[in-house]
């Protein structure tokens, strides 16, 4: 990437009736890697949150780094399949290429996606944007 260069990073974290994505922007400034990511869950009522642009920690040997995550997909990446979308879309800075990477049904989907939520859960430790609160207690049963 050139300074003043953008590449966007689009998941689907959709499955079944819970609809919900995440874009991650890495910006290159002064030599420098930025990432800014805004997620969005849009089932039943709609959440959106944008984090702080954060400085991104590029470290090739790393398992838990974007660089990894996009070995792994390229070599499990499936065909495109003739309804939904594509899991993860790299839109780079020459507009003109775009990678898709694709699942093969729910068991890869799920696969694939816990490797992203190891890498987001590492440069976003304190994020709860994506958890379920758990259940309230039943009430106590009067004698």
């Amino acid at each position: 990437m050139e300074n003043g260069d953008t590449l966007e990073v689009y998941a689907n974290l959709s499955a079944c009736m819970f609809a919900a994505s995440e874009r991650y922007n890495f910006l290159k400034e002064n030599d420098t890697l930025y990432l800014e990511t805004h997620s969005e869950i849009s089932s039943f009522e709609k959440k959106q949150q944008t984090l702080p642009k954060i400085i991104y920690p590029f470290k090739p040997n790393n398992s838990f780094s974007f660089e990894n995550y996009f070995k792994y997909l390229k070599n499990e990446n499936k065909a495109k399949r003739k309804y939904g979308s594509s899991l993860v879309t790299v839109y780079y800075p020459n507009k003109d290429q775009t990678q898709y990477f694709n699942d093969d049904g729910l068991g890869d989907k799920f696969t694939k996606l816990d490797k992203l939520s190891l890498i987001r859960k590492r440069l976003y430790p304190n994020d709860k944007f994506f958890e379920i609160p758990e259940p309230s207690p039943p009430p106590q049963s009067r004698k």
